[in-house]
């Protein structure tokens, strides 16, 4: 399915790719197939070209198609490169859709292990970290469609108990348990989908940048701290050209230009 995705995309990316470097061979030929564009996007990475890789797969990003392979690529392409800020914002991105993919999670820990900042991600306690690991496993429409499930499971139990004496005591303590889940999963989406509209994760791709204590430059504010590319951060305030952002834990805050960092979310 996912290569179905990445076919139709490519489709879109040869009509928007006029100002795209593609080999001639490919663009010569009419009509041209989704295979030949992965193929022409897929050699320029493995001839050293990678800018006119990220050229094509951004191309099919802006066509608003979203799919972890292409981020996934797009993020190899800029780690290539050097970027180290957009190679680790594109395997977010990757993660973001697809939170158990191996190779994804590979590459994102391969790449924040050359970050020159060292942020803890870790805020919380054991239940917190639990939550925490549960929530990133799950994308949020998976995390919907369990507490779908447990919500009609707790709703069957519950009707056994009601038509069932013999079962009456398991079923309601069965319920009891599937519920707790429930509510516990509810509570997780709607602090989840808080968090992610109001303190969207963010990514430096600047490759340095000062952190100031209010919305303009050093010359203007007291430089709090710098950050280097690819450190992991919140946003939690917006301004014309300036982003208020939050190291983990919020025990850090500062601003810093609005070209100096991405949001993960797009």
């Amino acid at each position: 399915m996912r290569y179905v995705r990445i076919l139709r995309a490519a489709v879109l990316a040869v009509w928007l790719v006029a100002g795209v470097a593609v080999p001639a061979v490919v663009l010569a030929q009419n009509p041209v197939t989704p295979t030949q564009a992965m193929e022409a996007a897929n050699k320029n990475y493995e001839a050293g070209e990678y800018q006119q890789a990220i050229d094509i797969y951004q191309t099919i990003l802006d066509a608003g198609i979203e799919d972890s392979a292409i981020y996934y690529n797009l993020g190899n392409a800029y780690f290539k490169q050097g970027d180290l800020g957009r190679a680790i914002l594109n395997y977010r991105r990757a993660y973001r859709l697809d939170p158990r993919d191996s190779a994804i999670t590979a590459n994102l820990a391969i790449a924040r292990l050359q970050t020159l900042d060292r942020l803890d991600n870790n805020t919380g306690g054991g239940l917190t970290n639990l939550v925490q690991v549960a929530e990133e496993w799950l994308t949020l429409r998976e995390a919907a469609m369990l507490a779908l499930f447990l919500w009609l499971l707790t709703s069957g139990l519950l009707t056994a108990a009601i038509l069932s004496r013999r079962f009456r005591k398991v079923a309601l303590w069965s319920a009891a348990v599937t519920g707790f889940f429930l509510v516990a999963g509810l509570f997780s989406m709607a602090n989840r989908y808080y968090t992610e509209s109001t303190y969207p994760a963010a990514v430096v791709v600047a490759r340095e940048v000062d952190v100031t204590s209010g919305p303009g430059t050093s010359e203007q504010y007291v430089v709090e701290f710098n950050l280097h590319a690819g450190a992991e951060v919140q946003v939690v305030n917006i301004r014309p050209n300036w982003r208020q952002i939050a190291l983990p834990g919020n025990d850090f805050q500062g601003w810093v230009p609005a070209d100096a960092v991405e949001q993960v979310s797009n």
